[in-house]
């Protein structure tokens, strides 16, 4: 049925959807998973006259099914969607779809295979592989992503992603997710090619001083606080311990074995902002509020002249 009996269409406009990720704290109800449907909960869509997000709520598969069987009531489902699980604990999560068969990561212009770390900032593994614990079982991705204030928005641990509640919008279609900071801007862009394939389409973001933007069939490019910028039009990496490594003094493309395949690439050295790199030594797990941070660097930059 595409319509009720009020003429209302199954389709829900993106605006109302947002308004029920935001409430529902992007996931399930009733127990936090990030794989959801929208369900109309009171009234039902065959009784409603219009998309009220006060009265559709996120339900992931099995808790909706467990609805329909009566093994989980509604009342119950109404007392959570007073309070959703992913707003109590902070996070929803869910799972990828990974075989056997080694993963391929495209993040960005970057292409890497059978790579333990696609990058490590600082000693830290930013994106990171582990082979199967047993036989049979799949390979394990692990990542921290983080915004362009270096606030986490996304978190990986063996396959299974976490995001903040305290995200702006987080939404998940299919094998894609995308969080935004506000409307038109979004921070990532991740597509899930299952069984062996992950993909970044797009991300912004910042740790530790280093910052990396990458976006799908456009150069990926990393600027670190010593003013150090690497703009790669393709790279591909097989069989190395760590794919990029960032260093204080440095970086290193393709280490422990394996081999790189370059398209295009330059680096380049800027003069960096003293106050801003000495803040960087003093303090490199700064994380303040953006409204803060950028404060802050306006204070920097009239220093720094």
């Amino acid at each position: 049925m595409t319509q009720n009996q009020y003429g209302l269409s199954r389709t829900i406009d993106a605006l109302t959807k947002r308004a029920v990720r935001q409430r529902c704290g992007f996931g399930c109800v009733n127990c936090g998973c990030a794989v959801y449907q929208y369900e109309h909960l009171d009234p039902t869509f065959a009784d409603a006259k219009s998309h009220d997000s006060d009265c559709i709520v996120l339900l992931c598969g099995g808790c909706h099914d467990r609805v329909t069987r009566k093994l989980l009531s509604k009342e119950t489902i109404k007392l959570k969607s007073k309070n959703p699980k992913c707003l109590e604990q902070g996070f929803s999560f869910g799972p990828f779809d990974l075989g056997v068969i080694e993963p391929e990561i495209i993040f960005g212009t970057l292409k890497c295979k059978a790579v333990l770390s696609l990058i490590r900032i600082l000693g830290d593994d930013i994106f990171s592989i582990k082979p199967p614990e047993s036989n049979g079982s799949p390979f394990l991705i692990s990542a921290k992503l983080s915004d362009r204030d270096g606030n986490e928005i996304l978190r990986i641990e063996d396959n299974e992603w976490i995001t903040n509640s305290d995200n702006w919008d987080v939404e998940v279609v299919g094998t894609n997710i995308t969080i935004r900071r506000e409307l038109g801007d979004i921070l990532l862009s991740l597509r899930s090619e299952p069984p062996s394939r992950l993909v970044i389409e797009k991300l912004e973001m910042s740790y530790r001083g280093t910052k990396i933007s990458a976006n799908e069939n456009k150069s990926i490019k990393i600027s670190k606080q010593t003013g150090q910028q690497l703009d790669a039009g393709g790279i591909r990496i097989e069989g190395c311990q760590v794919g990029i490594d960032i260093v204080e003094t440095g970086l290193t493309i393709g280490t422990g074995g394996g081999r790189v395949m370059i398209e295009s690439m330059t680096i380049s050295q800027t003069r960096p902002n003293p106050i801003t790199s000495r803040l960087s030594k003093l303090y490199p797990q700064l994380s303040l509020p953006p409204f803060k941070l950028n404060h802050l660097r306006k204070i920097i930059n009239q220093w720094g002249k």
